[in-house]
């Protein structure tokens, strides 16, 4: 075959063509690193200090979508943000807090970006610094109830932490954004203090019933403030009488529907004080019989299947071995508890997830450890049941060498908590190291609590932070056997 010398020529500008679009795909498709001409770059404060303004600037040598990404020294990913941003210099705010507003440990620390660009140009930049320290804040503040009765004004309260000593302000406001209560509390717990109100207002009468505003904050630090809607009304619901319950454990393949219309149904419990007190169900409507299982007061929610003789007999998760018993207990010893109205928490075992819903809706699902039982130590399975959440007793705890962060206690000493950790030392700081419990989620391994991940991702925002910090007092939790 022959070619004439103008098809030739024809040939080389076009094989030309192609070639040069194949390197400009080529060039667009790798990201410019900081330092070359038309590159990004990102400045960050030297040293930064958690619940203050800070600043990141980045100047873009073009528009686009940019995804900042916060790890320390060891990796661990605090916070993913993605951020617009225009051609040139930009200024983006940050509290130098984590993804859902946890505190950060002082040490070395490294933002690093990815600009994806109009022009289909991508450019990557990162920038070293150092947290040191936080500035004095209120980093829990959960009311009891978002519905304060004047009756029984003296059960509401607010649940408080902060990191280090400092003054806290709750102030009450009506309609007009009047303040009709205000307070300051000297808090130091580093467990947690509790600010409790029973409705009366300046002069030490009851307000009147109707909707106010509840905000809290640390005096040195307001623009970290927590603010709640509060409807007052005159006297409380009668609490409902002890009777058959019905299901108070949803069935595997239920509607969203159907499991939160189960979530929110009214718990039978023990009429006692502190959760982690445990009693016996017998094995028949005598006080004298034997004894079937145990069950904690306060929290754990019992299925009422029948009423005799001053007895009911009851259905639970037996807090010896992790698995359902039915009993019987004096039921003049029983109440009923209504449970918190917006969030539910479903563990399912035998996916070892927790999936969370908020007001009716599921907002994702997480995995977790559940408990992992020996034949050494049964009672590490994690019992099954409808449960409620008690009071926040401590921001952390330590337990065989290794410390677990945000504690939910629902049963005795069964707690929804973040993984473990060790703490690595260095010169002037410490790390968090959660390499040991970390890649154990989605499958049982705890001691019978429920492990889940310090680190929120793009697919959920929840993580043990988040939980501690949105779940007040009384928020149901199901636990699905497996």
């Amino acid at each position: 075959m022959t070619y004439s010398r103008s098809g030739a020529s024809r040939l080389c500008r076009a094989m030309a063509f192609f070639l040069c679009l194949f390197l400009l795909s080529c060039i667009s498709s790798q990201a410019i690193p900081e330092g070359t001409p038309g590159s990004l770059s990102v400045s960050v404060p030297k040293e930064v200090k958690g619940y203050s303004a800070c600043t990141i600037t980045v100047s873009a040598p073009a528009a686009g979508n940019a995804e900042l990404l916060l790890h320390d020294s060891l990796g661990n990913p605090w916070l993913a943000r993605t951020e617009s941003l225009s051609a040139g210099e930009n200024k983006l705010s940050w509290d130098g807090l984590g993804a859902n507003r946890e505190r950060l440990m002082s040490g070395p620390y490294q933002f690093d970006i990815t600009l994806k660009a109009d022009n289909g140009m991508e450019y990557s930049a990162s920038v070293p610094f150092s947290v040191k320290g936080f500035a004095p804040a209120l980093a829990l503040a959960l009311p009891s109830s978002d519905m304060l009765y004047l009756d029984h004004g003296e059960n509401w309260f607010v649940e408080c932490w902060v990191p280090s000593e400092c003054a806290v302000v709750m102030e009450v406001r009506d309609a007009g954004n009047r303040v009709v209560y205000s307070c300051t509390a000297s808090m130091k717990d580093p467990d947690r203090d509790i600010i409790r109100w029973d409705g009366t207002g300046k002069d030490r009468r009851q307000i009147a019933p109707g909707e106010y505003t509840v905000r809290l904050y640390a005096k040195a630090n307001p623009d970290f403030d927590h603010v709640y809607p509060l409807t007052v009304a005159e006297t409380s619901p009668e609490i409902p009488a002890v009777t058959v319950t019905g299901p108070v454990i949803p069935e595997r393949g239920m509607s969203d529907e159907e499991i939160w219309e189960i979530m929110m149904r009214p718990s039978v419990v023990i009429n006692e004080t502190g959760s982690s007190r445990r009693f016996e169900l017998k094995e028949s409507p005598n006080a004298r019989s034997a004894s079937v299982g145990l069950a904690c007061c306060a929290t754990q929610a019992l299925e009422i299947l029948s009423m005799e003789d001053g007895w009911a007999q009851v259905r639970t998760g037996n807090y010896s071995n992790g698995t359902l018993v039915t009993g019987w207990f004096p039921a003049n010893k029983l109440t009923v508890i209504v449970p918190a109205p917006h969030y539910g928490v479903l563990v399912d075992k035998a996916a070892q997830t927790l999936t969370l819903y908020q007001d009716g809706a599921r907002v994702c699902a997480i995995p977790v450890s559940t408990g992992l039982p020996t034949d050494r130590y049964p009672w590490r399975e994690t019992t099954p049941g409808a449960f409620l959440t008690d009071v926040h007793f401590s921001p952390d705890f330590a337990q065989d060498g290794m410390r677990y962060e945000y504690p939910l206690r629902y049963q005795g000493g069964n707690i929804i908590h973040s993984t473990g950790f060790v703490r690595i030392p260095h010169a002037a700081y410490s790390v968090k190291d959660y390499s040991k419990n970390l890649p154990l989620l989605g499958q049982k391994a705890s001691h019978g609590c429920v492990r889940i991940s310090p680190f929120a991702t793009a697919d959920c925002p929840v993580n043990s932070y988040w939980l501690w910090t949105h779940l007040p007092y009384h928020t149901r939790v199901i636990i699905l056997d497996d």
